[in-house]
């Protein structure tokens, strides 16, 4: 499972940590993932800007790249989208498709890592967007500027591409740069998170600590990889790869970025 990043796509606990019955193996489920979450707070800040982007529904489809458990994807095809959906997880797609299913939308979900995104999702689609920081889950800078190139494929002339990721370089300067707290309670029980994140030189680790009390306190951490993208990297990128940078945004509001001042970078790209 992922704790929810709104900023970061990443597993919280080992793959390979045994599964003990224990209030802990709840951050192994992508379910409890999807149930940490505000979705409603979180789709009327996201969706008015994806319609507003994206425009119309057309015949080419939109391209959701990390879908994880689906929300955007089904909201956009209550619309009217023609949506697919692509996830490095099964989990999360497993939980996607009951999302969907719960919805009573259509929408086609693929495994997909983004070295192979062209491959298993096609071309030709009118839009594609990349949230909560999904793009830098490449880990390295060769992967997150390979999954630029494979967007830009996925995209036919004229298509929009949306992407929203940390503003790296400011949370660098900070010093501890600690994000959160984030709470979630689920099945009573209340859990409360914080994210720590140590910038080396071309990554970041990103340490999640999570903690709830139930005979006592308890705590779970993790630490996992991110790749810093940087805002002037990232539109290279773009136009290294076709893509006309139209907008870059701060926030969900479209403010204008401001480097020393936003915590977040949206970028609006159109394929040329």
């Amino acid at each position: 499972m992922r704790l929810i990043p709104e900023w970061c796509t990443l597993p919280i606990v080992d793959p390979n940590d045994p599964i003990d019955g224990s209030p802990a193996d709840l951050f192994s489920r992508a379910d409890w993932y999807d149930r940490s979450i505000d979705w409603s707070a979180r789709l009327r800040r996201e969706i008015p800007v994806l319609v507003e982007v994206f425009g119309p529904p057309g015949k080419g489809g939109i391209l959701d790249a990390g879908c994880g458990t689906g929300h955007q994807a089904c909201a956009l095809a209550e619309r009217g989208y023609r949506v697919v959906g692509a996830d490095v997880g099964e989990e999360m797609l497993e939980v996607a498709r009951r999302t969907a299913q719960a919805a009573s939308q259509e929408v086609k979900f693929v495994l997909a890592p983004y070295a192979a995104l062209h491959e298993k999702a096609g071309g030709g689609f009118d839009g594609l967007y990349c949230l909560g920081n999904a793009l830098a889950a490449a880990a390295t800078r060769e992967a997150a500027s390979e999954a630029i190139g494979q967007f830009a494929r996925c995209l036919r002339g004229g298509g929009r591409l949306f992407i929203q990721i940390l503003n790296f370089p400011l949370m660098r300067a900070r010093t501890p740069c600690v994000l959160g707290p984030r709470v979630a309670t689920v099945d009573g029980v209340e859990y409360v998170s914080v994210r720590e994140l140590h910038f080396m030189d071309d990554s970041v680790n990103v340490t999640n600590i999570t903690l709830w009390q139930d005979s006592g306190w308890e705590y779970r951490a993790h630490t996992g990889t991110l790749y810093p993208v940087g805002p002037d990297q990232l539109q290279e990128w773009c136009r290294s790869a076709g893509l006309r940078v139209d907008k870059t945004w701060g926030s969900y509001n479209r403010k204008p970025f401001e480097p020393e001042q936003s915590t977040d970078l949206l970028i609006v790209a159109t394929r040329v």
